[in-house]
C-alpha cells in the first residue's frame, strides 16, 4: 500500500492487483473493511491493473455521505459514473467489464448536487462529514466473468418467464368496461379486509384510472363499502356528503379537500361514478369517501366547529386559551420550524374538554362532544406533522402513524368486517416497516400489516415509460415555480420496471403471496431494484430520474404494471390551486 498526499483535499490510495504467471489474481488490499473518513470535497483514487475480459466488482458501504464513483480507462477517459439514488447511507455498487488491458483508476468523492452554486455549494461542502467502507473488492477472470454472465442470464430468463406465466393480463385501465378480466383477483382477495392501492407518483393518469376500475370491481364484486384516500380527513367530508346524499357538486367538494394532486379530471370521474352507484345501491352497500391524512390542509371546518363549541359552552374561565386567535394563526402560515407553543395550547384545549366531559355533554350533546374531540385531535396531528422541531425528536414517520390511527378509528365506527379500499402512494401502502418516507421508517401499510396480518393486502404500481405531473422545484431560486410534466424514458435494464416490461403485456396484475414461487423468484422479490417513484414535487434541475430502490416482495403483496402512462389532467380549480401554491412557494 502506497499512500501519497497530493494536497490537503486529495489523497491517492493505490490498490494494486499482483498477477501470478499463470494469470490467477492475488488481491492485496489492506484497506478492505476499514472505515475511511470523508470530509468536505476530499477524494480518494483507487488504482488497479486489469485485463481484457475481467470484471471488476467494488462495493462501498456509505455512512452519512452520498458517494459517487467515477471509473477512468487506461487512456484516462471517463468510462462510467456510479451513484445509486439511496441518499447518504447504503451500498454503492460498481461492476465494470474490462474491454482493454491496462491500469484503471476509480475516483471516490462526495456527490455534490449540480444545482448548488456559489455560497450554497460551499456550505454544502463544508457540512460533508461521513465515511465509507470498502466491503467488497473482487476481480473475476474472463472465464469466471463468462460463467457469471451465463448464470445471471439464466436467472433473468427464469424471472421473466415466471412474470409472463403467473401475471394476469388486464384489458384496460378504464372503469365501466366490464370486470371479467379482474375475476382472477377474487380468490386472492377473498379474505382481505383492506386493499391498499399504491401509485408511482401523485400525478399519473392511467394509474388513477386503474385504481378507479379496481374500486369498481371491489365494490360490485367483493362488497367493499369504504373508499379511503391520502387526503384531509376533515376536508373530504363534502365529498362524502356528495357521494352519499348528493349535497353540492363534485367539483366544489373535490376542491374543498385542499390537495391539488387530487383535483384532477380522473378523480372527478371516480367521484361521479360513486355518486351514480350510490343512487341505486341499498343502504348497506353504499360507498363512503373518507380522507385519512393529517396535514395542515383543509382544517377550516374543524376550526369552526371547535370555536363554536367553546363559545357555546360555559367554561367558567377554566379554559384560558383563546381558540379563535390560535386558529387564526394556524390558518395564516405559522413558523413551522417550531410550533411548540401552538401544540401546547392545543393540548390544553384537549385536556379541558376531556376533564369536563360530563358537563360539556350536558350543555350540548354526546354527538357534538365526540365530534369536537375528534376535531381537536386532527388539528393537533396536523400541527405535529408540520412542526419541524417536533419531527427532529422522533425516529418514525409520524404522519403515517396518524394515518394508520385514522384508518383504525374509521373501521371501529363501522360494523365488524367492513371492507376498505385505501388509496395512497406506493411508499405509504408498503407493508415493509423499513420503507422510508421523508427519511423516516414505519409506513402506514406496515402498521396495518401488524394489526390485520393477511387481511391487509398491499398492491403496488409500476410503469415502464411515460410522464407524470408534479410541482417543479427551481433549485437555483429555491422555490416552486410551476406545475410541470416530467418525462420518464424506457426503464433501465434490470430495474423492476424493466423486468415487468419483458412480459410483453400492456397491463397486468401479479400476486406475490399465494403463488408460492420457487427460490430463484423469492430471491428476486426480496432484492432491491430500481423503480420509478415520484411524489407531489420533483425538479427539472435535478438531472436524474425519480427512481428509487424497492423490494417488491417485501413492500407489496402484489403489483399492477402499466406499460405506458401519462400525466394526470388538472381541473380548472386544480389549476387555480397550483397558481396559489406557486405564489406561496408550496408544493
Amino acid at each position: 500500500m502506497n499512500i501519497k498526499c497530493l494536497n490537503k483535499k486529495t489523497t491517492i490510495l493505490f490498490l494494486v492487483l499482483f498477477l501470478k504467471v499463470f494469470g490467477q489474481g492475488d488481491l492485496s488490499i489492506t484497506e478492505k473493511d476499514k472505515e475511511i473518513q470523508l470530509k468536505g470535497n476530499k477524494k480518494y483514487i483507487y488504482q488497479a491493473k486489469l485485463n481484457k475480459g475481467e470484471l471488476l466488482q467494488l462495493h462501498l458501504q456509505q455512512k452519512n455521505v452520498d458517494l459517487q464513483i467515477t471509473a477512468f480507462s487506461p487512456d484516462n477517459d471517463t468510462l462510467q459514473q456510479f451513484d445509486a439514488p439511496n441518499g447518504k447511507n447504503g451500498l454503492e455498487i460498481v461492476e465494470l467489464p474490462i474491454e482493454k488491458s491496462g491500469i484503471y483508476h476509480f475516483e471516490v468523492s462526495p456527490l455534490i448536487p449540480k444545482r448548488f452554486t456559489g455560497a450554497t455549494r460551499q456550505k454544502y461542502i463544508d457540512n460533508i462529514d461521513g465515511s465509507y467502507i470498502v466491503s467488497k473488492y473482487n476481480i473475476l477472470s474472463p472465464k469466471e466473468h463468462i460463467l457469471l454472465q451465463n448464470k445471471r442470464k439464466a436467472q433473468k430468463d427464469s424471472v421473466i418467464s415466471w412474470i409472463k406465466d403467473e401475471s394476469i393480463s388486464l384489458k384496460s385501465v378504464t372503469a365501466e368496461t366490464g370486470l371479467t378480466d379482474l375475476m382472477g383477483l377474487k380468490a386472492i382477495l377473498k379474505d382481505v379486509q383492506i386493499v391498499g392501492l399504491g401509485e408511482t407518483s401523485h400525478g399519473t393518469k392511467e394509474i388513477f384510472e386503474m385504481k378507479h376500475r379496481i374500486l369498481e370491481f371491489l365494490v360490485k364484486e367483493m362488497g367493499f363499502t369504504i373508499f379511503a384516500i391520502e387526503a384531509s380527513h376533515i376536508g373530504c367530508k363534502p365529498i362524502n356528503d356528495y357521494v352519499l346524499y348528493g349535497k353540492g357538486s363534485s367539483r366544489e367538494a373535490l376542491t374543498a379537500q385542499g390537495f391539488w394532486i387530487w383535483n384532477t379530471e380522473e378523480i372527478i370521474e371516480m367521484i361521479e361514478w360513486m355518486r351514480d352507484y350510490n343512487l341505486s345501491a341499498p343502504e348497506h352497500k353504499k360507498v363512503k369517501f373518507i380522507g385519512i391524512d393529517t396535514q395542515m390542509v383543509a382544517l377550516e371546518l374543524a376550526y369552526d366547529r371547535v370555536n363554536n363549541f367553546v363559545r357555546k359552552t360555559k367554561n367558567d374561565g377554566l379554559l384560558r386559551v383563546k381558540v379563535d386567535s390560535l386558529f387564526h394563526k394556524l390558518k395564516n402560515k405559522p413558523d413551522r420550524n417550531d410550533m411548540s407553543l401552538q401544540r401546547q395550547k392545543l393540548y390544553t384545549v384537549l385536556s379541558y374538554l376531556v376533564v369536563n366531559e360530563v358537563k360539556l355533554i350536558h350543555q350540548t350533546s354526546k354527538q357534538e362532544f365526540k365530534q369536537v374531540i375528534s376535531d381537536v385531535k386532527k388539528i393537533i396531528q396536523g400541527v405535529e406533522v408540520a412542526d419541524r422541531n417536533f419531527e427532529k425528536h422522533i425516529d418514525f414517520e409520524i404522519r403515517d402513524e396518524y394515518m394508520a390511527q385514522t384508518v383504525l378509528e374509521i373501521l371501529q365506527k363501522e360494523k365488524p368486517g367492513v371492507k376498505m379500499v385505501l388509496w395512497a402512494h406506493n411508499t405509504h401502502i408498503s407493508k415493509n416497516v423499513e420503507t422510508k418516507i421523508s427519511g423516516k421508517v414505519r409506513p402506514l401499510g406496515s402498521i396495518l400489516k401488524e394489526y390485520f396480518a393477511e387481511k391487509y393486502y398491499a398492491i403496488g404500481f409500476s410503469t415502464n415509460q411515460g410522464s407524470f405531473r408534479a410541482m417543479n422545484y427551481n433549485a437555483k431560486e429555491k422555490k416552486y415555480d410551476k406545475n410541470a410534466v416530467f418525462t420518464i424514458p424506457l426503464a433501465k435494464e434490470e430495474s423492476l420496471d424493466w423486468y415487468f416490461a419483458q412480459a410483453n403485456k400492456d397491463i397486468f396484475f401479479i400476486d406475490f403471496i399465494k403463488l408460492s414461487p420457487p427460490n430463484t423468484i423469492t430471491t428476486f422479490l426480496n432484492q432491491e431494484r430500481k423503480a420509478y417513484r415520484g411524489g407531489a414535487s420533483w425538479s427539472l434541475d435535478y438531472g436524474i430520474l425519480p427512481a428509487f430502490d424497492i423490494s417488491p416482495g417485501k413492500n407489496f403483496d402484489g403489483m399492477i404494471f402499466i406499460k405506458e402512462t401519462s400525466h394526470s389532467i388538472l381541473t380548472p380549480a386544480g389549476e387555480k390551486e397550483v397558481e396559489k401554491r406557486v405564489k406561496n412557494n408550496a408544493h
